[in-house]
This record gives C-alpha cells, sequence and structure tokens, in this order.
C-alpha cells in the first residue's frame, strides 16, 4: 500500500467499515476483476480522490462564477435577474451569491462524478474481463476436449490450459486460480474449482466449472461432457455474432440519421437563413467542427463497447536455443590468440553481412509485420513535402497574408469572425493538411492491408492443411510422416512454411518445436491457437487424429464468424458510401447553383442600397463573400469523409484502421470535387 492509500485509508478508513454493508459490490467486483486491493482501502481512496478533485472544482467554479460577472456581464447584464419585490434585498448581493452558487455547484459536480466513476472501475475492469472470457472460451473448452480425447486427466488438462495464456489470455488467467489453490494453499481439485467458480466474473465459465465438478463427482465422461460443451458454445457464439450484428445495424442506421442525415438538413436550413438574413454561422461551425467529429468518436466508442474483444497481440512461441555442440570437448586449435580473435571477427562480420542481405531481400518486413512502423517513413516525407510546398507557393501565402491585413484595416469590413477573417490564410493551408494526411494515411492503410489478406488467406487455409494432416495421420502415420508426406501439397499462402517445418524435422529439430517455429512463423493468432493444440496434444499422447479435426473444425469456425460479420456489415458500409455521396452532392448544388445566385442578388441591393428604385423582394439578401461558404462546405465533406470512413472500418472488421481506406476514398473524391468544379 503506497503513502496515498495509506493516508487514505487513516482519514476515511473508519468510515467505510462502518457501512461495509454498502461495498459489498465493489468487494466483488474488485476480486472478479483481479485487482490486489482491498474494498476498504479502495473506498477510501476514492472518497479521497473526489474529495481533492471537488475541491479543485470549486476553484474552477469561482473563476466561472468572475468569469460571468467580469466577462459576460458586460455584453448584456446576465446578472440582472428581474425579481419580486420581497426579494429586491438580494440585489446587492448578486455578485456573492453567483460566486457561491459557481463554487457549490461545480464542486458537488466534480466531487459525485468523479466518485462515480472510481468506484465503477473495478466493475469495468471484471465487465472486460467477463468479455475477454467469454469470447475465447469456445476455443478453451475445443482445447480441453482435443486433450481428453488424446487421454490427458482433468488436472493435466487444466495445467494445460494455464501454461497456454499467450494463447487464450484471460481464460488461462482464472483456471491458474484452480492451480495455484492446488500447488500453494494445499486445496483439493473440487475446493478450488469452487473457488475460482466463486471468483470468476464470467457466467459462461462458471457454467462450465459447475458442471464439470458435478461430472467428476458422479464418475461422468469428462470426454464427452467437454464434447457437448465444445458444440453448445460454437453454437451460442454464433447466436452472440447474430445479435451483435443486429445491434450493430441499428448503430448504423442511428449514425446515417444522426451524423450524415441531420447535420445535411442543418448545413443546408442554416447556410440559407445566414445568407438572407445575415448573422453568425456559430452553428455551422459546431455542426461541422464538433458534432461531426465528436459524435463520429462517440460512435466508434460504443461500438468497441460491445464489439467481442479481439485476441491481444500475437505472443510467439519460445524456441529453446540449444546448441548440439556443447557436449563435444574443446580442443586446442594450436592458433594464437591473435589469430583466434581474427576468426572470431571474420564469423562476425560473415553474420552481419548475412543480416544485411536477409534485410535487403525483403527490406519491407518489418513494416508488413508491423504497419504502424511506415509512420516512420511517412512522417519525414510529409515534413519535406510541407518544406518543399511552402517554398514553392511562398508567393501564395504572402499574397493571403496581404490580403487578411486589408480586411483587417478596412474600415467598413468590421469583421469580427476569425475563421472569415482569416480565411485566405486558412485555405491556403487546407492543400498542405489534406497532402499530408494522404501522405501518412495511404501507406499505413496499404500495409495493413496486405498484413489482414495475409491473415485472411491462412484463416481459409489452415482448415485444408489440417484436415490433410489428420487424413494421413488416420492411416497410421506419425505426425513426423504426416508432415513429410504432405509437404509437397499446394495450401497456397503456407506451403513454403509448410515446406519448413518437414525441412526442420529432417535438420534434427523435433516435431513440437518445427510446428512451434511454424506458428511463429505465420504469426497469427488462429495459427497460434492451433500450433498449441496440436503440441500439448502431442505430448499427452501419440494419437492426435481426433485433435487434428478438432483443430480443423475450430479454424473454420474462427473463418465462419469473420465472414459472417463482414457479410453482414456489407450493406451498412455500402449505406455510409451512399449517404456520403448524398452529402457531397447536396454540399456541390449549394455551392455551384445557390451560392452564385445568393452573390448576385447579395451584391445588386447592396449597390441599390441607397436607391428608392430597390426592388421590394430583394432587400433582405445580404452582401456575403462565397469563398468563405465554400471553404465551409470543404471543410464539412473532407470531415465527414474521413470520420465516415473510420467509422465504416469500425463496424465492418472492427478495426479503425480497416476504415483508412474508405476514408482515403471518400478524401480524396471531396477534394477531387472542389479543386475541379466548385
Amino acid at each position: 500500500m503506497d503513502e496515498f492509500s495509506t493516508i487514505a485509508h487513516v482519514i476515511f478508513g473508519g468510515e467505510v467499515r462502518k457501512h461495509k454493508e454498502k461495498f459489498y459490490g465493489l468487494q466483488k467486483s474488485l476480486r472478479q476483476a483481479h485487482m490486489a486491493q482491498s474494498y476498504e482501502v479502495y473506498a477510501s481512496v476514492a472518497y479521497l480522490v473526489s474529495a481533492i478533485v471537488g475541491f479543485i472544482g470549486a476553484l474552477i467554479g469561482v473563476v466561472i462564477a468572475f468569469f460571468i460577472l467580469n466577462v459576460l456581464n458586460t455584453k448584456g447584464n446576465f446578472t440582472n435577474i428581474h425579481m419580486p419585490e420581497s426579494l429586491s434585498w438580494i440585489a446587492p448581493f448578486t455578485d456573492i451569491i453567483v460566486i457561491i452558487l459557481g463554487m457549490s455547484i461545480m464542486a458537488v459536480f466534480c466531487y459525485y462524478v468523479t466518485y462515480t466513476v472510481v468506484m465503477l472501475i473495478p466493475a469495468i475492469n471484471a465487465s472486460d474481463r467477463k468479455s475477454k472470457i467469454n469470447k475465447q472460451i469456445p476455443y478453451a473448452v475445443t482445447f480441453m476436449y482435443a486433450l481428453s480425447k488424446g487421454g490427458m486427466d482433468i488436472i493435466g488438462i487444466l495445467r494445460a490450459l494455464n501454461s497456454a495464456e499467450s494463447t487464450y489470455g484471460d481464460i488461462s488467467r482464472e483456471i491458474g486460480i484452480i492451480i495455484r489453490d492446488m500447488d500453494y494453499f494445499g486445496s483439493d481439485l473440487r475446493t478450488a474449482i469452487i473457488n475460482c467458480t466463486n471468483q470468476t466474473s464470467s457466467d459462461l465459465l462458471q457454467d462450465l466449472l459447475t458442471n464439470l465438478l458435478s461430472v467428476i463427482d458422479s464418475g461422468g465422461d469428462v470426454t464427452q461432457y467437454l464434447y457437448g460443451k465444445t458444440d453448445q458454445y460454437q453454437q451460442r457464439l454464433l447466436q452472440d455474432q447474430k445479435s451483435f450484428l443486429e445491434i450493430l445495424g441499428l448503430i448504423a442506421e442511428s449514425y446515417v440519421t444522426a451524423l450524415v442525415a441531420a447535420p445535411l438538413f442543418i448545413i443546408i436550413m442554416q447556410s440559407v437563413m445566414t445568407i438572407m438574413n445575415g448573422g453568425s454561422n456559430i452553428l455551422l461551425y459546431i455542426i461541422i467542427y464538433a458534432m461531426v467529429p465528436i459524435g463520429s468518436v462517440a460512435f466508434t466508442i460504443m461500438i468497441s463497447m460491445i464489439t467481442p474483444t479481439e485476441e491481444e497481440a500475437v505472443n510467439k512461441f519460445e524456441i529453446p536455443n540449444t546448441n548440439v555442440y556443447d557436449s563435444i570437448p574443446i580442443e586446442d586449435s594450436g592458433r594464437s590468440k591473435a589469430e583466434e580473435q581474427k576468426l572470431i571477427g571474420a564469423i562476425k562480420a560473415g553474420k552481419s553481412s548475412q543480416k544485411r542481405k536477409e534485410f535487403m531481400q525483403n527490406p519491407l518486413k518489418p513494416i508488413m509485420e508491423k504497419p504502424e512502423l511506415s509512420l516512420l517513413i511517412s512522417v519525414p516525407v510529409a515534413i519535406l513535402f510541407t518544406g518543399l510546398y511552402l517554398a514553392l507557393t511562398l508567393g501564395s501565402l504572402s499574397s493571403a497574408m496581404t490580403n487578411v491585413t486589408l480586411m483587417q484595416n478596412s474600415a467598413t469590413a468590421n469583421i469580427s469572425d476569425p475563421l472569415v477573417l482569416y480565411g485566405p490564410i486558412i485555405g491556403y493551408f487546407d492543400d498542405i493538411l489534406i497532402f499530408i494526411m494522404l501522405i501518412l494515411m495511404i501507406p499505413l492503410s496499404v500495409f495493413f492491408e496486405n498484413k489482414i489478406r495475409r491473415e485472411r488467406k491462412i484463416s481459409a487455409e489452415m482448415p485444408d492443411f489440417l484436415k490433410k494432416l489428420a487424413s494421413t495421420n488416420e492411416t497410421g502415420m506419425t505426425l513426423t510422416q504426416s508432415i513429410a508426406l504432405i509437404s509437397n501439397d499446394n495450401f497456397g499462402t503456407i506451403s513454403s512454411e509448410v515446406k519448413k517445418i518437414n525441412r526442420n524435422i529432417q535438420w534434427g529439430i523435433d516435431v513440437n518445436t518445427a510446428l512451434k517455429m511454424f506458428g511463429n512463423s505465420l504469426n497469427t493468432a488462429l495459427s497460434q491457437r492451433v500450433i498449441t493444440l496440436i503440441t500439448k496434444a502431442s505430448e499427452s499422447s501419440g494419437d492426435i487424429r481426433d485433435v487434428l479435426n478438432v483443430a480443423a473444425n475450430d479454424a473454420k469456425m474462427g473463418e465462419r464468424i469473420r465472414r459472417e460479420r463482414s457479410d453482414g456489415m456489407l450493406i451498412y458500409v455500402a449505406i455510409i458510401f451512399i449517404t456520403f455521396c448524398v452529402f457531397i452532392y447536396c454540399v456541390y448544388t449549394l455551392s455551384s447553383s445557390f451560392i452564385p445566385v445568393m452573390y448576385s442578388a447579395g451584391n445588386s441591393n447592396a449597390a441599390a442600397a441607397g436607391s428608392s428604385a430597390a426592388t421590394a423582394g430583394a432587400t433582405y439578401i445580404q452582401a456575403f463573400n462565397p469563398e468563405d461558404y465554400y471553404r465551409l462546405f470543404f471543410h464539412a465533406v473532407i470531415l465527414q469523409g474521413m470520420f465516415a470512413g473510420l467509422l465504416a472500418g469500425v463496424m465492418g472488421e472492427g478495426r479503425w484502421m480497416s476504415g483508412l481506406k474508405y476514408a482515403i476514398i471518400m478524401m480524396i473524391i471531396a477534394y477531387v470535387m472542389f479543386a475541379l468544379f466548385i
């Protein structure tokens, strides 16, 4: 316990203990979230943190009150409230009342918001843990069934699942509670399982372990039970997928209504009203620069919260680095020390040369594995482009700054809107920002899509590989012989890696290590799960034909779920594209037809303002600069295209980076349209 927690416990610990029944839910959430802290300490810290934030909120409230009194009050006397005669005595104390109210409201608000958030953190962590366990439990039960089918006892199965943490994540850590209780606390299997069911946040894991305990107590067939659970959880996974797609479809429709159709309607109406009657464009600014970006981020967070958690970053298998020459005694070579050093230097130089050759053969391999590394190249390129662009177009920037200066010094302009006043400079930098964004986004998207395409090919080819391996194994061949037999078959992307398995075995590497090297080369969550299943089963039994069939079905199920989501959301991705096209068409119509006509009418009206011959029907149209609206609409379609594209990726494939390709296409369409046609 750190010093801050100690202070909090000293101040609030007694009060927390007096109302311990109030914190039963917190205690349960802390245990389910595996947060190593007692409810007394955590609640005490929550009280102290909330009190500190509440005090800061009170200070902020005072600042806001002074702002209202001394800044806003000069523009309309906001505090001049009309009160009954009986309360007129309050008028001299208005300033004090405003300060006290501001301080009190902000203090209470900050205190309760902070307390609520801090107290919800354990429940949120437990819920996240539950989601991860429920996502992995069908694969974990398949793993348990395969090992049981191979003849492993239930304790060995639980130990194997616990040791496969890099593959099965939180469910392995949850099973670790059972292993810990048996190994360190002397509990028997039954007691350890009961403790785990009481502590876990996953209802599915509770159901699995409770029924497993009943099967063990009654002497039932564990293998048959796990087989039934495998089928049950796979069917449940498919049902959950359908429910998720229905909810996702509802969110997609809500997004189109709230952040495409509604902003478009408001932009059209507000533009017409502002042009007709004059006034500020503040509502347009709020819609374009706040509502669309913030709303899109909110929808992205909402989708992320309900999306089944994706696998964490793949952890490669540990390959033992054994030296076959360790047992050979070192003999005196007869060389001098200088000659030995020279020979060692030559060996090091050879290794360095080999690494350089490997890098030159495939210099993009690191970026292909981690697309984010492309930013190490694209960011300097973007900086270089910016410098060259500024150097080549310095005259345009100087002209834009001159126009701004003229507007500032103009006595008739009287422009208070900074986006209008500095419009020429903003317009100059628009092109730079668009090109910079494309320079950063295009390489990242290309490398990411290549990586995803490779993973999809592996997912599609893996079941065929496992089926062929199982077929040859059923004839009585060993796993090594089966791999040798099918190594020359064509599996697509993984064919070369299958050949490497056979070659490594021929060079003396054991089959499990060769399979792990195969998994590391593929470097996908599916390959890691399949290889873990096969290697663990082969360690317990030589007959793994059933395990191979189970692994093939497991791989096929994962691919089926991915395809169902992609196909189910394709229509909504198309709808987002269609609504964007409608959005951009409406903006184009406004910019090319409506605004030029209104601009001409406004200028005519301004010229005839002092003449009695001015027509009665046109006097309400105000003079305005159409470039201000063109720039505003350009920003609207660019932001709409970028955020709509990213959200389409999140909805369709569960990753925001998958939306980069859509965002790039929409942004290019918007830029080309404004550059060529407006």
